[in-house]
């Protein structure tokens, strides 16, 4: 009875897509369908990367991990600091949707250059900064690491 079940609903599928197919392009299906090869929201972290002295660290390596509510685990997003310790990570959309984001994700320095001596440090919390039109931008502001003495 299943296989007869779901050989039916292969047969209606098939046809279905071929009726689909003559009425619309793909691109239509897709911007139909609300998913595809374009981009419909963004999810942007910014922040500042400093010594305790309020230098900036450049070249160090940064990344986010939020917690999805699945079991399973997810995995650094990263970026490298700019010559003003600026970062920006462009978050995969399958974390768009986290509710409460701004409390789901924590931000760890991963590694620093050595000219810097400084320690790593986890950061919670970030910032909503600002909503429009599909694009969120949140912010971490200014994480200071403190300067190992060796």
């Amino acid at each position: 009875m299943r296989f007869l079940l779901m050989s039916l609903t292969l047969v209606l599928i098939v046809t279905f897509g071929e009726a689909l197919s003559d009425r619309w392009s793909r691109d239509e299906m897709v911007e139909m369908a609300g998913y595809g090869e374009q981009k419909l929201s963004s999810v942007l972290l910014t922040a500042s990367l400093l010594s305790s002295s309020s230098s900036p660290i450049h070249g160090a390596t940064v990344g986010i991990k939020c917690h999805s509510g699945h079991r399973r685990r997810s995995k650094w997003i990263k970026a490298v600091t700019n010559e003003l310790g600026q970062f920006v990570i462009d978050l995969p959309s399958h974390l768009h949707a986290i509710p409460d984001l701004d409390k789901a994700c924590i931000i760890k320095t991963l590694s620093v250059p050595k000219p810097y001596r400084c320690s790593s440090k986890i950061h919670r919390g970030i910032q909503l900064l600002s909503s429009s039109n599909g694009s969120r931008v949140y912010t971490a502001g200014n994480i200071t690491l403190q300067e190992s003495t060796m």
